[in-house]
């Protein structure tokens, strides 16, 4: 694969052991040792794709002659040299002739790393030409002090082998940045994608009765997106890029405004959880309005099952008596959500209570893993699948929920334990490339990206905010390298699987369900990556590795 990080080397006490050289009478060096363990990460790294280049103070014939002899020169693109260049680092001019011999722009700063062994000549030198600069602290000649503030090094690294693990952290922190920003960039495309065969089953099936034109754009898969929208607007907040995605939000629910809502159900209340965040956030009455109607809709006409659970009631099809465990991120969120704006407590506890029946219906006692579903009528979880996506919902919305409504009594003791239990079960389920099947529990299902997106944030997400033991949080990294190889070039998020109804009888019903790029894959995408790069500003920043 093409490597995005461009690695700048010093040579001595970074790659050559200074104190093994041997010097003929012109002072010229004709011969040296590699440091123990950087001659295989040299080439490994150059195997592995990455551009390299020689940044370093002294005779170029020096270093010909010790690289030709130890059979390494290939590894380097450009030998930038102080001979041939007029100046020793830090002089600024150095870095320049790297950039421009590797054909490089100012655009590409953010993606070079320098690495040297000298706080005053490597670290200094690259913190003042503005790339990113590691130290490694192995020899114990030179500065070990930074005695000036741009001596300091973003990372440093005491041997080799710590560099070639922080130069694979460094690339998969571009990559997943480069990744973001693509899915980003195509998510109002797919936002805006007419999903052919709900609004041709629409035309037959529409329970309300309403014009189709009001679902075009309005149902789960765009509410699940938009959150995932407004949750990456909220992270960014502070920076320039954030106006747009609020811009988008704006845009969205004024176009929705004009053309009117359509019925409520499960599915349609999903879009207006981030509307109601939106209303929060502006102070705009025309965004609370409708979520206020929505939210008294639900809590005095929605149907309901038998213990009063919300029965999954669709926009084309009644579900009687049954509970989905879908139900909890679509719509109780958005409820609990308006019960914190208003200081509604008949709301709180509503969500609390439906949270709760979910629970004791979907949730397998043993395994800890949530069935999709629940019939009254027949007592019995239907084809008895654990399904993937519809786990995720819920190692995302305990998290969530648990975020809107911070209370510390028996409800959130019980969601933590049921969170805890389902992770455990997950840990064990993993796939070895580090993804979910589209049935858990089912190694021959296909490997599904909505599903890992959502249960790798849901991970990151209940360790930050202390519901499980960090520990899990191996689990979500490493879905990492097999989600970023499911976006293309265009940020479609790939290998997600199409909205999925009950698998009524037969398990199998859910492996032939079709994979197509869908909003709510792009959205659980970019929740993960978002995640993923706020928890390595939280971990790490610049440090140590």
């Amino acid at each position: 694969m093409d490597r995005g990080l461009i690695i700048f080397t010093d040579s001595g006490d970074t790659m050559i052991d200074e104190e093994s050289q041997i010097f003929d009478s012109r002072g010229i060096v004709t011969g040296a040792e590699f440091i123990p363990g950087a001659e295989q990460v040299l080439k490994s790294l150059y195997g592995e794709g990455y551009r390299i280049a020689l940044v370093a103070d002294g005779e170029l014939e020096s270093f010909r002659n010790v690289y030709r002899e130890n059979g390494c020169g290939h590894c380097f693109e450009q030998w930038i040299v102080s001979e041939t260049v007029g100046h020793q680092k830090p002089h600024a001019s150095m870095f320049d002739t790297a950039m421009e011999k590797m054909g490089l722009s100012e655009a590409d700063k953010s993606r070079i790393v320098m690495i040297g062994n000298n706080l005053k000549k490597d670290i200094a030198g690259a913190n003042r030409y503005g790339i990113t600069s590691v130290w490694l602290d192995w020899s114990p000649r030179y500065y070990h002090a930074a005695e000036e503030p741009d001596w300091q090094p973003d990372y440093t690294v005491k041997t080799p082998q710590e560099l070639y693990q922080l130069i694979h952290r460094l690339e998969e922190e571009l990559q997943t940045a480069r990744k973001l920003s693509l899915v980003t960039a195509a998510f109002t495309g797919i936002l805006y994608e007419e999903d052919e065969i709900f609004l041709k089953n629409m035309q037959a099936h529409n329970l309300a009765g309403d014009s189709v034109e009001k679902y075009r754009y309005w149902e789960w898969p765009q509410g699940v997106g938009l959150f995932g929208l407004w949750k990456l607007f909220c992270q960014e907040r502070e920076q320039a890029e954030a106006e747009k995605y609020l811009a988008i939000l704006r845009s969205y629910y004024d176009r929705q405004l004009s053309s009117g809502f359509p019925a409520l159900n499960v599915n349609t209340a999903a879009p207006y959880l981030t509307m109601s965040f939106l209303a929060e956030y502006t102070g705009e009455e025309k965004y609370m309005e409708p979520c206020r109607r929505a939210a008294a809709e639900i809590m005095d006409c929605f149907p309901r099952t038998m213990e009063g659970g919300f029965q999954h009631k669709t926009s084309d099809s009644l579900n009687e008596q049954e509970l989905w465990d879908d139900t909890l991120y679509m719509t109780v969120l958005f409820l609990a959500n308006m019960g914190r704006i208003l200081k509604d407590a008949r709301m709180v506890q509503e969500a609390q209570y439906q949270f709760l029946l979910h629970e004791k219906y979907l949730c397998d006692r043993v395994s800890g893993l949530w069935y999709h579903g629940w019939t009254f009528r027949e007592r019995n979880h239907f084809a008895g699948a654990f399904w993937g996506r519809g786990n995720c919902w819920i190692t995302m919305a305990i998290p969530e929920f648990l975020a809107i409504v911070p209370e510390d009594g028996p409800v959130r003791r019980l969601l933590i334990q049921s969170l805890q239990r389902q992770v455990e079960s997950l840990v064990r389920y993993q796939s070895e490339n580090g993804m979910w099947h589209t049935l858990v529990d089912d190694a021959d299902s296909y490997v599904e990206a909505s599903a890992t997106c959502g249960f790798a944030y849901g991970i990151l997400k209940a360790v930050k905010d202390g519901l499980i033991d960090p520990a899990y949080r191996e689990a979500a990294w490493k879905a990492l390298p097999a989600i970023l190889d499911c976006i293309s070039e265009e940020g479609i998020v790939r290998q997600v699987s199409y909205g999925t109804p009950m698998g009524r009888t037969d398990r199998n019903f859910y492996k032939e369900i079709e994979q197509k790029p869908m909003p709510y894959g792009q959205a659980l995408a970019m929740l993960f990556l978002s995640e993923v790069q706020n928890e390595r500003q939280d971990l790490s920043g610049r440090q140590s590795v």
